[in-house]
């Protein structure tokens, strides 16, 4: 390019540049513009977008205002509660699971001791009582046995166990010797005390002069007269009387002293239960 070309551009550009500026209005200060991220301004003559959403109501329903209460005092009852009743011992006293004999003895108190009463007479001159110092051991007292204190007519009544079945027993005595076929025998009177009846009996009598013994057993406590059956009893029932004899002797007992072992069970051939017992004797 030559210099004559050159000084042509450059005097052209200058005056393009020189219209271009006459024709720019006059303005104020220079207004920065506003950043890409940064948010258009709400001025105060605008009102705020309305929320997007409803707020939840309270999920606690708050709690009414308390309201003063009226504390009442109670005024004591007029009626006392009476005290527990008490039952002192007079004289040694044997205390039962049941209101008779018959039942499993508990314990035996002497007279001093003071016992709780903790149900009235039951009809039979009874009263249920526990011992202060050992609660779990509770039994039946006779009433003519102990002395009452207190009120028993608040107390309960209770029923008492059944009765129990007595256990086998028998009492035995020495009848009389008899003459069967000129053998003296002796004869035993035995009475069923127990709660079972008897079927069979062992009877065994030993001479303490001769040292000889004869036995013998039994399935019927026949009542004899000599040699002949007087009346038949098999079995013996409780609260009935029976016999029952020994083997005939070889020789004359009677003026020797004589030593019975006898058995009575509840079964035929000596079984089931067996009570025994022993006597000495002499005619």
């Amino acid at each position: 390019m030559n210099l004559s070309v050159f000084r042509m551009i450059v005097l052209f550009s200058a005056f393009a540049l020189l219209l271009q500026g006459c024709n720019l209005p006059v303005a104020g200060p220079e207004q920065p513009a506003p950043s890409a991220t940064e948010l258009p301004r709400f001025t105060p003559t605008e009102s705020p977008l309305p929320p997007t959403s409803t707020p939840l109501p309270p999920t606690e329903t708050p709690l009414p205002s308390a309201t003063p209460t009226l504390t009442l005092t109670l005024e004591p009852s007029s009626t006392p509660t009476p005290a527990p009743p008490t039952a002192e011992v007079v004289r040694e006293s044997n205390c039962r699971v049941g209101p008779a004999g018959n039942y499993t003895l508990v314990a035996t108190y002497q007279p001093g001791k003071v016992l709780n009463v903790i149900a009235r007479d039951l009809g039979g001159g009874f009263v249920f009582v526990q011992n202060p110092e050992k609660p779990e051991e509770q039994c039946y007292l006779l009433q003519n046995n102990i002395k009452i204190s207190g009120d028993l007519s608040f107390l309960p009544q209770i029923t008492p166990p059944p009765t129990p079945t007595p256990a086998p027993n028998f009492t035995v005595v020495f009848w009389k010797y008899m003459m069967c076929k000129d053998a003296y025998v002796a004869h035993f009177k035995v009475v069923n005390t127990g709660g079972s009846q008897f079927r069979s009996a062992y009877v065994k009598v030993t001479d303490q002069k001769r040292k000889q013994s004869l036995e013998q057993s039994l399935l019927a406590f026949d009542l004899y007269e000599g040699c002949i059956v007087a009346r038949n009893i098999a079995p013996l029932l409780p609260g009935g009387t029976g016999y029952v004899q020994s083997a005939p002797y070889p020789w004359d007992p009677r003026s020797n002293r004589q030593t019975a072992v006898i058995m009575l069970c509840t079964e035929q051939d000596l079984k089931g239960a067996c009570v025994t017992k022993t006597l000495e004797f002499q005619e």
